[in-house]
């Protein structure tokens, strides 16, 4: 240990420059990227005018569904203002909930609700209509089946009390539990933090596997370098051997890299990106022991440092995008559920520990650091 410390400082002397750069750019690129793809969802909302006239139960219910929807950005306003700025072209449609909305509601009266205001420049106005009148309707419905049960309930003479709230809440939750169609229009800001949940498309921790699995690759050359041929024989006179040299290394970089981590996790929780938890620092804890024994594993089989760090970037690919990191695959793991633990990058982005992967890896390294320590061994005859 004594002897791999020293070469290992020898290598610091002159290499921590880019030691530094590879423990830093995947925190950074990260970051940027995910930066620069949620301003870009952002900007791809569209911008409507909300005017509200009337403040009761059933309005605001409606403002806060609007309000809601991922692919609108709404502006309260008042109506001069409202149609001003869509007359600028800065809003794509102006609608308004009229006074006495509620009223209407309750009245069964569905005709003219809301008024609405469009420009020949408003692309989005009747997909907009067609969804804010969807919204409509469900609290008129909502409202038609209270007012029908109260009418049952008084027919019959019952005693029981049930208020229309209480059905409102009973009516959403069988909506949501016989969901026809999900849609999402924007970017998670968090990744899912339980195994129920689906994962979104492009999440922090999506992006920061891919960079980091690069990072910890390239940053493994130094296998490469040291099993090259003209560097290979030299170990021969050395005290040390060359598995024993990199499984020292390996336990020096996983420690570092993984102080690294959570340092990622305290400077994602600065920028509201991540939550930290039990869960995600033993995901994390998996994910790093899993890359760090691939990487050692992938650099042992490579003489040249070209080819190893192509191969690098198409392993990095292929684990993040088959991980579910770019592209959901949960309808892929909801039918073959044992998938899920053979996915360093699943598991992390679902706050799993990766155990059939990293025993699997671990299992290979050790039947072919065995062979080729058999095979390192020079023949030896008994002199008579």
């Amino acid at each position: 240990m004594k002897a791999v410390l020293g070469i290992q400082a020898m290598r610091m002397r002159k290499e921590w420059k880019v030691l530094l750069a590879w423990l830093i750019l995947p925190l950074l690129l990260a970051i940027l990227t995910f930066s620069m793809l949620n301003k870009l969802g952002d900007e791809s909302k569209v911008p409507i005018g909300l005017v509200i006239e009337e403040n009761t139960t059933l309005s605001n219910n409606l403002v806060q569904r609007i309000i809601g929807t991922d692919y609108l950005q709404v502006n309260l306003l008042d109506l001069p203002e409202a149609t001003d700025l869509l007359e600028k072209h800065e809003l794509d449609s102006v609608f308004v909930i009229k006074d006495g909305y509620e009223e209407d509601i309750l009245d069964n009266r569905r005709s003219q609700l809301l008024e609405a205001y469009s420009s020949n420049r408003s692309f989005a106005y009747f997909a907009l209509a067609e969804t804010i009148g969807s919204y409509v309707q469900e609290e008129a419905t909502r409202t038609k089946a209270a007012t029908k049960i109260k009418d049952l309930y008084e027919k019959y003479g019952s005693s029981e009390e049930w208020d229309r709230e209480k059905i409102f809440q009973t009516s959403k939750e069988k909506q949501e539990k016989k969901q026809l169609i999900t849609t999402s229009f924007s970017f998670q800001w968090t990744p899912a933090e339980t195994a129920s949940e689906s994962t979104s498309l492009l999440s922090i921790w999506g992006i920061w596997t891919f960079f980091q699995i690069i990072a910890t690759l390239f940053l493994f050359d130094w296998i490469v370098k040291a099993n090259n041929t003209s560097i290979k024989v030299r170990w021969t006179f050395t005290k040390i051997s060359l598995n024993s040299y990199i499984s020292w290394n390996l336990l020096f970089y996983t420690v570092l890299l993984f102080v690294m981590d959570l340092v990622t996790i305290y400077v994602l929780h600065l920028f509201n990106f991540a939550s930290p938890s039990v869960r995600l620092f033993f995901a994390l804890l998996g994910f790093r022991l899993t890359i760090n024994i691939l990487a050692a594993l992938l650099a042992r089989d490579f003489t040249n440092s070209f080819f190893y760090y192509i191969c690098a970037i198409a392993i990095s690919l292929i684990l993040t995008i088959c991980g579910g990191a770019f592209i959901p695959i949960d309808s892929i793991i909801s039918r073959w559920p044992w998938l899920e633990s053979f996915s360093p990058v699943y598991s992390l982005l679902h706050g799993e520990f990766a155990y059939s992967f990293l025993a699997v890896i671990i299992v290979i390294s050790i039947v072919k650091g065995g062979s080729q320590r058999a095979a390192s061994k020079f023949p030896t005859k008994k002199l008579s």
